[in-house]
């Protein structure tokens, strides 16, 4: 897999290796990394689409930007506990696009064991906070990974 992650079959992949800083005195992964690391799966995922931060952040007034995302929730669950030096697998997959919004179902696991997952609902908003619509580009392109991830569900 190659370190800046692929998309396959509808589910984003990305590869994470455990560093000491990501950890407790004990050596194994703080609670609260494992939402950088969901993070970072999602930013990744969008790199280079129109969906990506840097292209929000860019667009003009006249189309509607800036906008940003923002978590508005996320639920954890925790499975195993990883350590210093693991080789994690992210994985990321569109679940549902909403008007200002988009569901997303994270999972991290290692050599095929699950980790930890997540769901979360990311919205888009202007400058001031509020929810905005998704550009026209954008939602095609939550849509378009959202229609790869039910194709892969009901194969």
């Amino acid at each position: 897999m190659p370190a800046s992650g692929e998309w396959s079959d509808g589910v984003f992949r990305f590869p994470i290796r455990v560093y000491y800083e990501d950890t407790d005195v004990g050596g194994m992964v703080y609670h609260g990394r494992y939402v950088s690391f969901f993070e970072r799966v999602r930013s990744e995922s969008i790199r280079g689409s129109a969906a990506d931060v840097d292209a929000l952040f860019d667009l003009p007034a006249a189309e509607g930007g800036p906008l940003t995302y923002v978590v508005s929730s996320i639920n954890v669950k925790y499975h195993r506990q990883a350590k210093v030096g693991d080789v994690l697998i992210g994985h990321s997959t569109v679940t549902r696009v909403r008007g200002a919004a988009v569901e997303i179902k994270q999972w991290i696991d290692r050599e095929g064991e699950r980790v930890a997952e997540a769901d979360l609902v990311v919205a888009i908003v202007g400058n001031d906070g509020r929810p905005r619509r998704w550009p026209k580009a954008v939602e095609e392109c939550w849509r378009n990974w959202q229609a790869i991830e039910a194709g892969r569900q009901g194969a």
